[in-house]
């Protein structure tokens, strides 16, 4: 009997500290709009969760602007917004609104400037001049895969990496974190930005379909362009080209 009576006041004293476990471990959520400075929307505007440095989660806005991220589960988060034409901004935000929800306003900077007058001579077909090389090595480099930004505007993906699809030695899966994860003959290739290595990315974690000017796929050492060749990247290496801003 007194072994019961135990028993019954253990669970009932476990029964009274859950609702204090379950408000800790509360979800919060929040949604917002992103505009220019001039208060007007901005629609597919790429809104990332970092976490450790990572981007974990993303969303887009939608035309009227807006985007929402729920089942955070922390009130305190950092996004990470960015769109063609502005500048990539990093903001932190607290969650303190009623209901474990707030919703913000977030504005970008537009990347427009202003050049000075200039005289251009040459033909109506010539090539942007960034990527005289990439041109020069897709015409004569027989080991690469070359897509160019017009081909992306015509199959219109939602990731770049949907690209690859149809290339040799590819493999497309779906990521855990952003768009896909591209694999060349069974591991991770090596990533290059305009020229700017960066080890450890994903394509679809560095760029959108509508910035890329080109992209240069090599599954194997043979046809790298010697300045972008590295003994580390052994199972392959995709160059990207950006449209010029």
């Amino acid at each position: 009997m007194w072994t019961a009576l135990a028993v019954g006041a253990s669970l009932m004293h476990a029964s009274a500290q859950q609702p204090a476990a379950v408000r800790q471990r509360a979800n919060y959520s929040l949604s917002g709009t992103i505009a220019d400075h001039e208060g007007k929307p901005l629609d597919g505007a790429e809104v990332s969760l970092i976490e450790h440095d990572s981007a974990t989660r993303l969303v887009r806005s939608d035309t009227a602007g807006r985007f929402e991220l729920r089942s955070l589960p922390a009130p305190s988060v950092r996004l990470r917004v960015r769109r063609l034409g502005f500048a990539l901004r990093t903001i932190d935000i607290a969650i303190s609104g009623a209901n474990h929800h707030s919703t913000v306003v977030i504005e970008l900077d537009a990347l427009a400037t202003e050049l000075a007058g200039v005289s251009v001579v040459g033909t109506a077909n010539e090539p942007d001049m960034r990527l005289r090389d990439y041109y020069s090595r897709k015409a004569n480099n027989s080991f690469g895969h070359f897509i160019d930004g017009s081909t992306i505007e015509e199959r219109r993906p939602q990731f770049v990496s949907e690209m690859l699809r149809s290339v040799s030695g590819a493999t497309v899966t779906p990521s855990g974190r952003i768009g896909y994860t591209v694999r060349l003959r069974g591991c991770a290739p090596l990533v290059w930005l305009d020229g700017v290595r960066i080890p450890g990315a994903q394509l679809d974690e560095v760029i959108q379909p509508a910035q890329v000017a080109a992209l240069e796929i090599y599954n194997s050492f043979a046809g790298i362009p010697a300045q972008y060749f590295d003994r580390s990247a052994t199972c392959g290496t995709i160059l990207i080209w950006t449209r010029a801003k």
